[in-house]
């Protein structure tokens, strides 16, 4: 156990560094679009981990938040679709995005899915990301870090009975869905 708690204490401090070694880029002057280079991570995936905004209403500075908890909210979130659940799903929904995008819309597109693919079997290969992208946030910094800053997204393979197809859902600050999508598999001109 001292070694699991050791090793826990070396990620920690690993982080903290790598905050610092952030930092002291921006204020020597190093863009965003370098400190993703160096991490393997687009500008924006860097700036959405590190970067320190200031809330436009409040003043106050935004932090990041962890995000390993949303694959499972975006596979939760296709499986009441495919099981017709409109309480819970829409629960799940930004209140101004059940106005947007009422039931009756999801479940008349879940259904053009349906006719095309066969029912929902599972989710498979669910990660989050950033809007616009379609890899995992910064690959394997981002599976140990788990931090995002503002919109996350939700990505997972939907297996369906005769073939796949990606689902992808926008979650805003407190884990609320703001937009779902259901695109071809290996889609790349996607609106978030």
């Amino acid at each position: 156990m001292e070694r699991i708690r050791a090793a826990h204490r070396d990620v920690a401090e690993a982080h903290r560094r790598l905050d610092e070694a952030v930092a002291r880029a921006r204020l020597d002057g190093s863009t965003w679009a370098e400190i993703g280079a160096a991490l393997g991570m687009s500008r924006q995936a860097a700036f959405k981990r590190f970067g320190k905004p200031k809330n436009p209403t409040t003043g106050e500075t935004m932090s990041a938040r962890m995000t390993d908890h949303l694959p499972a909210l975006t596979e939760k979130f296709f499986t009441l679709v495919a099981e017709g659940d409109e309480e819970a799903a829409m629960g799940m929904l930004h209140h101004r995005t059940r106005k947007e995008l009422p039931w009756p819309t999801i479940i008349e597109v879940w259904a053009s899915v349906v006719g095309e693919y066969g029912e929902l079997e599972g989710c498979d290969n669910t990660f989050v990301t950033t809007p616009k992208s379609t890899e995992p946030e910064g690959n394997l910094l981002g599976k140990i870090n788990g931090k995002l800053l503002g919109i996350a997204i939700g990505v997972t393979t939907l297996r369906l009975e005769a073939g796949e197809i990606m689902g992808r859902v926008a979650f805003d600050k407190d884990d609320a869905v703001v937009g779902v999508l259901f695109l071809p598999e290996g889609a790349t001109d996607i609106a978030f």
